[in-house]
């Protein structure tokens, strides 16, 4: 595990799984609010699969999560934009493109709102669970888990203090939830210029699926639905890690990533 330097000064914690045999793209994984770069076991793993695949693989952590600089509450979108273009660069001056990108729940808006700048790099993007929408997920939440979070006696927890707690551990600060107000992923994701999957899965309970499929088809992208399963491609009471059996989402990254890496 090594570490790379913010435009703003903080260091993130990043790691480097090499592709067996010739590589031919490399791949950063963009990971979710509360999560670090092993995204629970998600993105190693799909670390892994790549790396079989020939791909170079790439994690980071966010500021405030896992062993980067920064604490929770300081966590703002202006700052995962810094964090992205950082692991970004260093992606590109330490390894051979074609460059990808996959990104998992929040980690899709700093990753959509980043397409516009480097679109003459990425060469495609892969999204999981996205947060495209971000009303529907945040500020009128239609899933379970945001009307769970985002309560009245949570927002003026948050008005008092200046943060309100996310799954009773991490810290979600004031200046982050007045970004919600402004930034829009969708629009951006909407309007860019490299081909593009989105990944979901149908009962989803933190980032709602219906808004985030109609972003995906009007926008063109490619679309897979995984039936029956929540946010970590779990089934309702199954573990969110293995339940899948195949992990459908990383054969269908995989493949997809092959044939624009052809």
């Amino acid at each position: 595990m090594t570490a790379i330097q913010t435009a703003d000064g903080l260091e993130l914690a990043t790691a480097h799984r090499p592709a067996e045999g010739d590589a031919r793209g490399t791949v950063l994984l963009a990971h979710g609010i509360t999560q670090d770069m092993d995204e629970g076991g998600m993105f190693t793993r799909l670390a892994e699969g790549l790396a079989a695949a020939g791909f170079d693989a790439v994690r980071f952590s966010y500021r405030g999560h896992g062993d980067s600089d920064g604490l929770s509450r300081g966590v703002t979108i202006g700052g995962e934009l810094l964090d992205f273009e950082a692991a970004f660069e260093h992606m590109r001056t330490c390894f051979d493109g074609p460059y990808f990108v996959v990104a998992k729940s929040f980690g899709a808006v700093s990753t959509s709102l980043s397409l516009e700048r480097y679109r003459d790099d990425i060469s495609g993007v892969v999204l999981w669970n996205p947060v495209l929408d971000i009303e529907s997920t945040f500020l009128e939440p239609q899933a379970p888990w945001g009307r769970e979070q985002f309560t009245g006696e949570q927002l003026t927890e948050l008005e008092a203090s200046g943060s309100l707690q996310l799954d009773g551990e991490f810290e979600f600060g004031r200046v982050l939830y007045e970004e919600l107000h402004r930034f829009d992923p969708g629009s951006q994701f909407a309007e860019r210029s490299m081909p593009a999957l989105v990944v979901h899965g149908d009962d989803d309970d933190v980032v709602p699926y219906g808004p985030t499929m109609r972003v995906a088809t009007e926008s063109g992208a490619d679309v897979h639905t995984i039936e029956d399963t929540g946010h970590a491609f779990q089934t309702p009471g199954g573990d969110p890690v293995y339940s899948d059996g195949e992990r459908v989402q990383d054969r269908v990254t995989v493949e997809w990533l092959r044939g624009r890496a052809e």
